[in-house]
């Protein structure tokens, strides 16, 4: 029998905690591997893993996460979960279902799950949880933000894209092969359609080329090399298949909004403030 989880409950420890009326901000952290029982939340929530292993089971849908891997989960929906032995930390974003009652369902739906991983809305959640942790804004200002990345999330999920299995073979190959020098041609081979068909499918289900699909599932990698790592960024951007160092600092500021010198700089100092907090 599932578990029916309120705003704000969950399985592991929650750290740190921001709460508004209809939105919650949590770092929650698993010290130890363990599975959770299966259970849904009330409300809806995104989830983005900061370090860990993790991984999580919904419906027919499985996600392995990755450093920075992103997840959204509508309200009420049934998945179970496994933390690795290293633990896991992940941050998220709740918010409750009657903050869309009044909206156009045209460009609102709640119901589909969707792997935002590389987006801007996984940025925008990882400023905002910095933006809390710095204690430099105030309630208002954090809520409004809050509120506007939970719209953009559920408007991100108003089309649900068709369940087509040469979509699904065509972002498999991609995330097998994404530091490789891809072309249309190959990954439509993969695929087993048309290069031209695929290409107009792939935007018109999605939503962004296949060479954005290609560019977020790159981004997300090196985010995870950036905070977890001191490879120099000419190495990071050779090893994930960027044309050099330029190419790689223009692709990463234009879906996160930071450089990534930035980045991990900011990154970095925010470990070494949730360290010294704790």
């Amino acid at each position: 029998m599932s578990t029916s989880l309120n705003i704000g409950q969950f399985f592991g420890k929650v750290s740190q905690r921001w709460a508004a009326d209809a939105v919650v901000v949590n770092r929650l952290v698993h010290t130890q591997a363990r599975a959770l029982p299966s259970h849904a939340h009330q409300a809806g929530f995104v989830s983005l893993m900061l370090e860990g292993e993790y991984r999580e089971t919904a419906g027919l849908t499985q996600f392995g996460y990755q450093p920075f891997s992103c997840i959204y989960h509508p309200p009420g929906m049934d998945h179970r979960d496994e933390v690795g032995k290293a633990g896991v930390t992940l941050l998220t974003l709740e918010f409750k279902p009657e903050l869309f009652h009044s909206m156009d369902f045209a460009v609102v739906n709640l119901r589909p799950i969707i792997d935002l991983s590389g987006s801007r809305p996984a940025w925008e959640l990882l400023d905002l949880y910095q933006l809390i942790s710095s204690h430099t804004g105030n309630d208002l200002d954090i809520e409004s933000r809050a509120v506007e990345l939970a719209f953009s999330i559920v408007k991100f999920s108003a089309r649900e894209p068709r369940d087509l299995r040469s979509l699904q073979r065509a972002r498999e190959y991609l995330h097998a092969h994404f530091a490789d020098n891809l072309t249309l041609a190959q990954v439509a081979r993969a695929a087993g359609v048309h290069p031209v068909y695929l290409g107009q499918i792939f935007r018109q289900e999605f939503r962004e080329t296949l060479g954005e699909y290609l560019n977020r599932i790159r981004v997300r990698a090196a985010a995870g090399m950036l905070a977890n790592s001191d490879l120099p960024l000419s190495a990071v951007a050779l090893d994930l298949g960027f044309y050099d160092q330029s190419h790689f600092t223009r692709v990463f500021r234009q879906i996160t909004g930071a450089t990534p010198g930035m980045f991990r700089g900011e990154y970095s100092q925010h470990k070494t403030t949730v360290a010294i907090r704790q």
